[in-house]
């Protein structure tokens, strides 16, 4: 390939739009940032025609992108508005689809501007903004063709974006555009508009709506190239499409710029990753990179060219390439595979007479290494020289694997924890057009076994075997033994998990009965409560007491420890409350039964404790070592979170236990816990928390109190992912009516 990347000055040739040779082989090319430049290949000489701003027979804009030469006059579409050069008196004329607004974008004009040979007078081109537009060159009007939601026969381009346009040599009424949104045929005698766009939902719709190109070959298929969706090739007679990715083929990138043909009925693609040469037939793909003197691996929509002779052109972002199909052959010369070096443990293996190596490594067939020497790397080399950063290789170890590993252009193979045996390794490359050096070259290694692997030590172990057996024979006696007396011993134990598991249902059912069988019934007061026990019993414990005043006593418990313990101390605290719930004064009552559990002497247990009164718009509360009482204010719609520090019932006489009064208000609610709620741990081993706690009531608080312990109940089952909790879990929810 050729590249034009400067001129004969060292002027810096910017990204190409378009190309035109002329009678005189003088080549014009279409700038994105110098307008219309004419290059004399044969002095590599190179002339500019920029915008002036002060001399309106000079170029409309610097962003040239289409040319078309009708015999008398080049056409030079631009970024804004389409001009007529007349090269003998190097003069422009401007022409405006908008003269109003001459930097509108209707009046740009895209990738290609023809005249249709039986239409004589007329050119036509897409727009990024007029849609199609057709230009009169007698009288300089133009008409354009652009969207219309009233009609569903117009283009179907709401941004009026067209890219290509190309005549339909089966059908030359039809004029096939390129658009942003599919292709779109124009009828030339009815004006109307159909379309084939991009269905997401269907394989064999248009892979892209973002179409750059379309060409129609001999057997009247359509082929399009798309930004974003590769190649399509489109039958026509069943209206299908048939598509060429990155994912199902060989194509270098998916946004295909253009598409020419070769007299040998091959298709060259500009693509964004270089050049490729595609066989229809065959549908294989040939590509080609900067390594093989393209002047980028991107380039431009609209920019491709062949001329008179079959030079074909394609322009970039960094200048153009030149060539001819015929010339560029592929290299036929196979690569020479050599073993270059042999490392053991990342170390190079010198050649010495103590060495395994005897001479040098690529003049080696056969090599013997010790058993411990199995962390090895290859390295290798194809002696190509044309473009050796293309050569490509592939290596397989024979014993230990089946299939060759192709590995680009790496040169290096590691194997490593190789166990003792024999093994080939084998190496082949390909040049850089792929030809495939199949024979490439090869090793045989052999890595000898330890000396606890070798004839004579498996010797000893048949030996050594046969003592064992003997001894295992009279150690199994011995264990038969042993058995029988584990199996007595587990009966044993057995018997004892199945005593202490009584145990502990005995101590669940001593403390559920603890509980009051009904709720309190009272008029002003709306009660629910809910304990769940833990798989080991603990001794969570509430209870309830009305007084003759009508004064309601609630009381929640959780005793330390477990099992029969802990039942023991629920059924201790409940012939206490019995006695002493009468008492109005919170405080005496908790002293009192500090003073009774220290007379019993109850190896240390306690009772930790909330109480509460509640007395017409009135309640009292006071806590031994109880989670805060959270009551929700309903005429401000708060959570007030009641602390009360104090020790458990059982541990120190008169203690200055806290009393905390309130008052209470229709839509006022309470909440009662233990700490078995709170401190429910998930499966990250991150705790529930009392924060996390209060924020839940918060939002429940307006509901009655069943639902509220339902949802309390269905927050602690999603945190413990339905486990069983570890501790107790009780609410007592008081709403006043």
């Amino acid at each position: 390939f050729k590249p034009k990347k400067e001129t004969s000055t060292g002027e810096i040739i910017d990204a190409v739009r378009g190309f035109f040779e002329d009678k005189n082989e003088i080549l014009w090319l279409a700038s994105a940032f110098n307008g219309l430049v004419s290059y004399d290949k044969s002095s590599n000489m190179y002339k500019y025609y920029s915008n002036d701003p002060n001399k309106k027979s000079s170029i409309s804009n610097n962003f040239t992108s289409a040319l078309y030469n009708d015999g008398k006059y080049l056409w030079v579409g631009t970024f804004n508005g389409l001009n007529r050069f007349d090269k003998k008196n190097k003069i422009f004329q401007r022409f405006y689809v908008d003269p109003i607004d001459k930097t509108s974008r209707l009046n740009s004009v895209n990738y290609n501007i023809i005249e249709l040979e039986d239409q004589p007078g007329y050119l036509w081109y897409g727009s990024n903004g007029a849609g199609l537009v057709k230009f009169n060159k007698n009288d300089f009007t133009f008409t354009t063709y652009t969207y219309d939601p009233e009609n569903e026969k117009s283009l179907n381009s709401r941004a009026n974006y067209v890219r290509y346009l190309v005549r339909s040599k089966s059908n030359p009424k039809e004029l096939w555009t390129g658009t942003t949104s599919g292709i779109n045929i124009f009828n030339l005698e009815d004006e109307s508009f159909r379309y084939y766009v991009h269905n997401p939902l269907d394989t064999n719709s248009l892979s892209h709506q973002n179409v750059m190109h379309i060409y129609e070959d001999e057997n009247n298929y359509f082929w399009i190239s798309t930004y974003g969706g590769g190649l399509n090739r489109f039958d026509p007679k069943t209206e299908t499409f048939i598509r060429f990715t990155e994912k199902n083929s060989d194509i270098p990138n998916n946004g295909v710029y253009g598409i020419l043909p070769d007299a040998t009925g091959n298709f060259w693609l500009s693509t964004n990753n270089g050049i490729s040469k595609f066989n229809p037939n065959t549908l294989e793909f040939r590509n080609y990179t900067v390594d093989d003197g393209l002047q980028s691996e991107e380039f431009n929509g609209g920019s491709l060219y062949k001329s008179p002779s079959g030079e074909m052109y394609f322009g970039g972002i960094k200048g153009f390439n030149s060539f001819y199909p015929s010339e560029i052959v592929d290299n036929n010369v196979k690569p020479e595979l050599v073993i270059t070096d042999l490392k053991i443990f990342n170390e190079s293996l010198k050649v010495g007479a103590d060495s395994p190596l005897k001479k040098q490594i690529s003049s080696t067939d056969e090599i013997v290494l010790s058993y411990w020497q199995n962390d090895i790397s290859f390295n290798y080399v194809g002696l190509h020289y044309a473009n050796p950063s293309k050569n490509h290789y592939a290596f397989k170890l024979e014993n230990y694997e089946d299939e060759w590993r192709y590995v680009n252009e790496s040169r290096t193979a590691t194997y490593t924890n190789l166990d003792p045996g024999e093994y080939i390794f084998k190496v082949k490359g390909s040049n850089n057009d792929g030809l495939w050096n199949e024979e490439g070259k090869s090793l045989k290694l052999i890595i000898s076994p330890p000396w606890w692997k070798t004839g004579w030590a498996y010797l000893s172990y048949i030996l050594c075997l046969g003592l064992g057996i003997f001894a295992v024979d009279r150690f199994q006696r011995a264990r038969l033994l042993s058995i029988e007396k584990r199996k007595a011993q587990f009966a044993l134990l057995e018997a004892e998990n199945r005593r202490k598991t009584e145990e502990l249902e005995e101590a669940r059912q001593l403390q559920l009965s603890m509980l009051p069988k009904e709720l309190p019934q009272l008029p002003n007061l709306d009660i629910a409560v809910y304990m769940k026990t833990a798989t080991e019993v603990g001794g969570d414990y509430y209870d309830f007491h009305i007084g003759l005043d009508g004064t309601l006593t609630v009381v929640v418990g959780d005793a330390t420890g477990h099992g029969m313990k802990a039942g023991t101390m629920v059924t201790t605290t409940k012939s206490l409350f019995n006695v002493l719930a009468p008492n109005p004064n919170i405080i005496d009552t908790f002293h009192e039964m500090t003073r009774c559990l220290k007379l019993m002497q109850m190896d240390k247990l306690s009772m930790c404790m909330t109480m509460l009164k509640i007395s017409g718009n009135k309640v009292q509360m006071s806590a031994a070592g109880m989670p805060p009482v959270f009551i929700y204010k309903s005429e401000n719609q708060i959570i007030e979170e009641h602390v009360m520090r104090g020790m458990p019932l059982g541990t120190f006489s008169n203690f200055p236990y806290s009393l905390l009064e309130s008052e209470l208000n229709s839509g006022d609610t309470i909440l009662l816990m233990t700490d078995g709620f709170p401190e429910l741990f998930n499966d990250k081993k991150e705790m529930y928390g009392y924060r996390r706690a209060r924020n839940l009531f918060e939002e429940l608080a307006t509901e009655t109190p069943e639902e509220i312990i339902t949802k309390l109940k269905s927050a602690g089952s999603n945190w413990v992912n339905d486990n069983d909790p570890d501790d107790d879990v009780t609410f007592v929810v008081i709403k006043v009516k």
